[in-house]
């Protein structure tokens, strides 16, 4: 490809046949020719944020139902939090003007005291190594978009990969669900 999709969002299209991808979309954070990064950020798993901090023994102040998210099938032990960069805690990196991520304990406890902020746990990542991205981009599994920090903290879920599709001019009804391969 020669260029970065970072940062952006990877769109998974209905031929990715990967269950971990199933309409999916991927914050991509890093894009070089070592490889890629990304976090899945509309997957939730059925583990609340409150377990996750009861583990780690800090005290949880939001809803017990708040889940965390499924950021990609790679460390699923692995926890990292996104968030505006008008918080910065230590280690936190930039990934694009106000977005921030963090991997650290501390931003984990600034979120337990501010659980109605707009932070989003995510446990494990998306990763690709070296041109591995370019080919499913080239082969039409995954539709680039602009990086829109709106659909990371202010839409539900759920509709996440329908208005991804939408603000690239297309309308997920004009897809082809399933993949091409014979199972």
């Amino acid at each position: 490809m020669g260029f970065s999709l970072a940062p952006g969002l990877l769109i998974a299209m209905p031929s990715l046949a990967d269950p971990n991808f199933f309409r999916s979309v991927v914050l991509l954070c890093a894009h070089t020719r070592e490889g890629a990064f990304g976090l899945v950020i509309n997957h939730p798993l059925d583990l609340p944020v409150q377990a996750i901090c009861e583990e780690a023994k800090i005290p949880w102040r939001g809803d017990s139902t708040q889940k965390a998210l499924c950021g990609g099938p790679v460390e699923r032990q692995r926890g990292w939090l996104l968030h505006p960069t008008d918080k910065r805690f230590e280690g936190t990196q930039v990934i694009d003007e106000g977005l921030g991520l963090t991997a650290s304990r501390d931003g984990l406890v600034a979120y337990a005291r501010d659980p109605d902020g707009p932070y989003r746990l995510l446990l494990g990542y998306a990763g690709w190594g070296p041109g591995q991205l370019d080919r499913e981009v080239q082969q039409g599994s995954w539709l680039d978009a602009p990086l829109d920090a709106t659909l990371v903290f202010d839409t539900p879920r759920s509709a996440i990969w329908q208005r991804a599709l939408e603000s690239v001019g297309v309308h997920p009804a004009h897809l082809v669900e399933g993949s091409s391969h014979i199972h």
